[in-house]
């Protein structure tokens, strides 16, 4: 920079300087502020938006409307304006002094306040960039992890089909009744599996993809609970106990009531031993359905990867993907639930999905 410049083209050009390569709004405005505060002997320099401390008030509301900076007594605020917007406002004071400041040097931090906002406005930008091409990868690692899982979990079940079904069509005739039921019982099973892993898959899909949609119905929990269970497990009926007052309602989401119980449900059955009940009852402002069985309960060790995805509890002998959990933990949340899990007494698993009783929506 020659050093004959003016000072006034000085300071702009260390501002600049200072101020244009940061890709970062909170180190440009620490930036900013230093460069400010260096060049006009500021004590303290500091970014101050709209929801500005009370002694500001009146003076950030007359920058705003002068559009320029302005110095009452002991401070200066130099609004920075883009496009006819405020950012917010750079506030500055000598250590408690009253400021004497010059017309010039008024006007030089007023355009300073315009420079800066540029700056500062251009880093915003650069980070909404950065934190919108980090979602892009995130999904796109989402994407292929999805397809990776996908293909190897539904590539067992559909062999198994795929040879029970050619077996039957080619030699059906030639087996024996009983083994031809044998055949039809694991048809039956693997089948289950594959639409089991298909709701799972696909779920998981519209979740990474943020197409969950709430919609707040009264639906009654008893009548929702027979219905999964004899979805789930129509042979099983007699394996679950349901304890939930037949006239209760609640106003939440069906869907996602679906998912989180159905879910619960499915793993007791599974991991757990009979009988498996379904408590319902209201706690204080949260309805809580607690699922619990008698079988050998969770690790301890395994407690924390409990609602991770793709994880399952080492040594049994039970097929699965290992979604279960963590997209019942996904839907709770979308409808501000929370499922949590606590051993059970004697033995067993328990799992608490606690949602409000009433949502805020139907409390007022």
């Amino acid at each position: 920079m020659p050093k004959r410049l003016p000072r006034e083209l000085r300071i702009l050009y260390e501002v600049a300087r200072g101020v244009a390569a940061l890709e970062s709004e909170p180190a440009a405005l620490e930036r900013l502020c230093d460069e400010v505060g260096r060049a006009f002997g500021f004590s303290s320099v500091r970014f101050v938006a709209d929801d500005a401390e009370r002694d500001d008030l009146v003076l950030l509301d007359v920058a705003l409307e002068e559009r320029r900076a302005v110095c009452a007594g002991q401070r200066v605020a130099v609004p920075l304006l883009v496009n006819g917007e405020c950012l917010g406002y750079l506030v500055a004071d000598r250590g408690g002094k009253p400021l004497t400041l010059s017309e010039a040097d008024v006007h030089l931090l007023s355009v300073i306040g315009l420079v800066g906002g540029v700056f500062v406005a251009k880093a915003q930008q650069q980070e909404q960039l950065r934190v919108a091409l980090d979602e892009l990868r995130r999904v796109d690692e989402l994407k292929d992890e999805f397809v990776s899982i996908a293909s190897h979990e539904l590539r067992a079940p559909i062999a198994v089909v795929y040879g029970i079904t050619a077996t039957l069509h080619e030699r059906g005739d030639e087996l024996d009744p009983a083994h031809v039921a044998e055949l039809r019982d694991a048809l039956y099973e693997q089948t289950l599996r594959l639409r089991d892993l298909t709701e799972q898959l696909l779920d998981l899909s519209r979740l990474d993809a943020g197409r969950i949609q709430v919609a707040l119905l009264p639906f009654r929990p008893r009548s929702a609970v027979e219905g999964l269970v004899a979805r789930i497990a129509p042979d099983r009926r007699g394996d679950v106990r349901i304890a939930i007052e037949p006239e209760r309602e609640l106003v939440s989401d069906p869907v996602a009531f679906d998912r989180v119980v159905g879910n619960l449900i499915s793993n007791a059955l599974k991991y757990g031993r009979v009988p498996v009940t379904v408590d319902g009852r209201e706690v204080r402002d949260r309805f809580r359905i607690v699922v619990e069985d008698r079988g050998p309960g969770v690790p301890p060790e395994f407690v924390p990867q409990l609602f991770e995805r793709f994880t399952r509890a080492g040594g049994t002998t039970v097929s699965g993907a290992g979604l279960g959990l963590a997209i019942a933990h996904a839907f709770a949340e979308a409808v501000g639930a929370e499922v949590t899990y606590e051993p059970a007494e004697p033995s067993g698993a328990r799992f608490v999905f606690a949602l409000p009783a009433m949502p805020q929506e139907a409390r007022r």
